[in-house]
């Protein structure tokens, strides 16, 4: 059984396809893992086992005729995935952590959530998020704490902290996130997994509460986490690309990729981003990337934009500043937030928000009295992208740390580290794409791992340069649960 929870998307769906497993199999296996580690990183949140295992049944009989009949199948038959829950899965709560949303059921399935069941997969169940999504520590009033993959006293990251999550402990091969600042790469990079962050524009976010308008929604992407780089290159296809209902939408279509000559690929790269240094591991892991693709024929350049310092500044002013919901809005459901009420009732544990929910809707309510200087700091987006931009053109990427460390401590420690996610959050405002890859392990045990950065539509390069260090550092390698079966 243990094989069919380490191999990939792709190749599971190759194995289903020859026969070598059953849908049923795949989905059996993959449900037995998530009820055996489920216990104790309270990863997936609302299961839907028996409709898997139905969808699982009616995908191998229809695999029970002629080879010739599995020819017209979708490309991952009987594939199952994960679904992080603030996307509308028909029948399931879409609460986002909110306690206020706790009886808030979806009546149809969000966008990407049909494309991947159009695609063949087959829905396991929604995933933890952190209250309205807007924290790297995924908790709620609603579904708890979420665990790392590695170590049940360490982070997930967020907010797709629950993908990551089951995805690491080796429950799904893959699933559906999103990005605003980090919450696919993080949770990616402190569980050991991949996941992508698509260029603006590209990916329809239609059915992900609370939904996006104005240039927001080119800086929050919805997209995959999975096991292996290979998965998201051949997934992303399935899931770009306009859906008539949300108007970001317009990059280009996604086609083939082009052919990649590592000797025409410069890799630009730092690590130290000037808001947090990195532990000693992070940066021995960055180099271990670079000389990784030197090997193979690239040419390393160390060189860091001259704005990154800043990048604290730009992404909260650009998220201030892009038109659509306040922090404070979203927290409440869109009724008024009663914000003194909370923060008197949080030290009785009273109050409907978790700590770091409050603190950031209080940090907003600051910032809004000050418009022209949070303007002024929106603008130097711009110049930052055009710098990036300028010195990696149509062949080169940038490489750099996910996070300045490996996955801290929950609570209090958590928080202290919290500025690590400036590493990630540069480039949402820019719409550039980036690609979160593991590395390996550090001293601690922990994952630890790189992005790789590129201009605006060239998801394709990053993508091919993680595949790259996949393929030379190991990839993905599930580890021991505190209290779990181990994988044989």
């Amino acid at each position: 059984m243990d094989v069919l929870l380490t191999e990939g998307a792709l190749q599971l769906a190759r194995r289903i396809r020859s026969k070598d497993a059953s849908p049923v199999e795949v989905v059996d296996a993959h449900i037995a893992r998530i009820e055996a580690v489920n216990p104790h990183i309270n990863a997936v949140v609302r299961p839907l086992f028996e409709q898997a295992r139905a969808d699982a049944q009616r995908k191998a009989d229809a695999l029970a005729g002629p080879t010739k009949g599995r020819d017209g199948l979708p490309p991952f038959w009987g594939v199952p995935f994960t679904i992080k829950e603030h996307m509308q899965v028909e029948g399931l709560p879409n609460t986002a952590g909110l306690y206020r949303r706790r009886d808030a059921v979806a009546s149809e399935d969000a966008v990407l959530v049909q494309r991947m069941k159009d695609a063949g997969f087959v829905a396991l169940g929604t995933t933890n998020v952190p209250e309205a999504m807007m924290w790297y520590e995924t908790y709620n009033k609603v579904y708890g704490r979420t665990t790392n993959a590695y170590s049940v006293h360490r982070t997930p990251g967020g907010s797709s902290g629950g993908e990551g999550s089951i995805i690491g402990a080796a429950g799904s091969p893959i699933g559906l996130g999103g990005d605003v600042g980090g919450s696919i790469r993080n949770p990616a990079f402190f569980n050991g997994v991949v996941g992508h962050k698509a260029s603006g524009g590209r990916v329809p976010e239609t059915g992900a509460w609370p939904g996006v308008s104005g240039q927001l929604s080119r800086y929050k992407v919805l997209g995959p986490l999975a096991r292996r780089v290979e998965d998201i290159m051949a997934v992303m296809p399935l899931l770009a690309g306009p859906d008539g209902r949300d108007r970001s939408v317009d990059g280009p279509q996604w086609g083939e990729a082009p052919e990649v000559s590592p000797r025409d690929v410069t890799v630009y790269w730092f690590d130290d981003n000037g808001v947090i240094a990195p532990s000693a591991d992070m940066r021995a892991h960055v180099r271990h990337a670079v000389d990784a693709l030197a090997a193979q024929g690239m040419q390393t350049v160390q060189w860091r934009p001259r704005l990154a310092p800043r990048t604290i500044q730009v992404w909260g002013a650009a998220l201030e500043q892009a038109g659509s919901h306040a922090f404070n809005d979203t927290l409440g459901d869109f009724q008024p937030l009663e914000l003194a009420k909370n923060w008197a009732r949080w030290p009785l544990r009273r109050s409907e928000h978790i700590f770091p929910s409050l603190a950031l809707a209080t940090i907003e309510r600051v910032l809004q009295r000050v418009p022209e200087q949070a303007r002024q700091v929106a603008d130097l987006r711009v110049e930052l992208r055009a710098e990036i931009e300028a010195r990696l053109g149509h062949r080169g990427v940038l490489i750099y740390p996910t996070f300045h460390r490996s996955a801290p401590r929950h609570g209090l420690h958590a928080v202290r580290h919290f500025p690590g996610f400036s590493y990630c959050a540069m480039i949402n405002p820019l719409e550039l794409p980036a690609t979160a890859v593991p590395t390996g392990f550090g001293s601690d045990g922990l994952p630890l791992g790189v992005q790789v950065i590129g201009m605006r539509h060239h998801d394709h390069l990053t993508l091919e340069v993680a595949r790259r260090i996949e393929m030379a550092l190991g990839g993905w390698r599930p580890g021991p649960i505190e209290g779990a079966p181990a994988l044989r």
